[in-house]
């Protein structure tokens, strides 16, 4: 099997990408072919590094920053592509670049693509499935028509197509998908559920501090309210600058700013909290997001407030709150004091079902039925 994925292996924060790979690969060769890095990048250090590093080869990945993973067969591809994808003269260098792309076996695999810009590898593969998580094109400095253009034609070309959110599902239709999977995400429910300690009357934010994606605006409210608040998450892992609204949160007397976390660390801050914060901003490419941290609360035990994303408005699911902006602040200070044990067994006992485990069994499946 062959992973296109939209992010390097070694990411901080491991996503849908590196736990299919990890998953699959208990069982399975995959290929991982890593992000051929559609946002063009700035003159920031980490874009710099990141440039470099790939330019350098990058030496032997790690299996992550931040985790302990038992050692899986997952090959790791680091391409070189020039990222700015915009130019029809740049994509056709591109399509050569990947076309001599070492990608063994590809031809009697499926490719696995979270990427709608694959540059032809979908043309070599046994089969392909399209698993879009976000939308893409929304995000602040892609080339948002290249990026639709190869969509709309990989609907039509892939044997399976999968979205991780209802406002995804939609815009897949949009472009002419024919049949439309949704898999929204999941996440390490064991481990989550499995850490236990003293529950502290604390909110506690996991997750990217991404400015396209966090409202700190609401965070500074929360705090304010009185309610201690924990973070913990990369800042600029998308090469932004930090908005001043951030910074104020992460200076703030009521603030533990923790860094980013190992999953063992993180697992135990949730369990020491009570309520877990979603304060998405709304705005075209949230309306296609499912926050990878719901079932990760949950699991936890922890109550959920979250603002009004249409992926968790859509659907019922215990213990999650949706709210306002405007009424954010007080009902996250009304659920942290309204934490009531038996109701959180309640929610970790359902996040069960949505558990990392599942999903690879339901992927197996998938790939029998290619």
């Amino acid at each position: 099997m062959v992973i296109l994925s939209t992010a390097d292996f070694d990411a901080e924060v491991w996503t849908n990408k590196q736990h299919l790979a990890h998953g699959l690969a208990r069982r399975a060769d995959v290929a991982y072919v890593e992000s051929f890095g559609l946002r063009a990048p700035r003159l920031t250090r980490a874009d710099v590094a990141r440039v470099r590093r790939r330019l350098s080869g990058g030496g032997a990945p790690s299996s992550s920053a931040q985790r302990d993973v038992a050692p899986t067969r997952v090959e790791v591809i680091r391409p070189r592509v020039v990222p700015f994808h915009g130019s029809r003269a740049v994509r056709a260098l591109n399509r050569r670049l990947v076309d001599r792309l070492d990608v063994r076996g590809l031809e009697d695999a499926v490719l696995w693509t979270f990427s709608p810009l694959t540059y032809g590898l979908e043309s070599r593969a046994r089969a392909v499935v399209y698993h879009s998580v976000d939308l893409l094109h929304t995000q602040p400095g892609v080339p948002a028509a290249a990026l639709l253009e190869a969509e709309a034609d990989l609907v039509g070309r892939a044997d399976r197509v999968l979205a991780s959110s209802t406002g995804v599902a939609q815009h897949l239709r949009e472009l002419g998908a024919p049949e439309v999977r949704l898999w929204e995400n999941v996440a390490d429910t064991d481990l989550y559920s499995s850490v236990h300690a003293v529950r502290e009357p604390r909110a506690v934010f996991a997750g990217n501090l991404t400015p396209t994606k966090i409202d700190a605006e609401l965070m500074l409210a929360v705090v304010e309210r009185g309610v201690p608040l924990a973070v913990a998450g990369p800042v600029q892992i998308d090469g932004t600058s930090v908005p001043p609204a951030l910074r104020a949160v992460l200076a703030h007397p009521g603030v533990t700013y923790l860094g980013t976390l190992r999953p063992p660390e993180l697992a135990l801050e949730l369990a020491r909290s009570t309520v877990g914060l979603i304060p998405y901003v709304q705005n075209p490419y949230t309306a296609g997001v499912f926050p990878l941290k719901v079932h990760e609360y949950l699991a936890a035990g922890l109550a959920v407030v979250a603002t009004e994303l249409p992926s968790l408005m859509s659907t019922e699911r215990p213990g999650v709150a949706t709210v306002s902006r405007t009424g954010y602040a007080a009902a996250v200070e009304q659920a942290v004091h309204a934490f009531d044990a038996a109701e959180a067994a309640e929610r970790s006992r359902w996040a069960g079902a949505h558990s990392w485990g599942a999903r690879i069994d339901q992927a197996e499946e998938l790939l029998r039925g290619l």
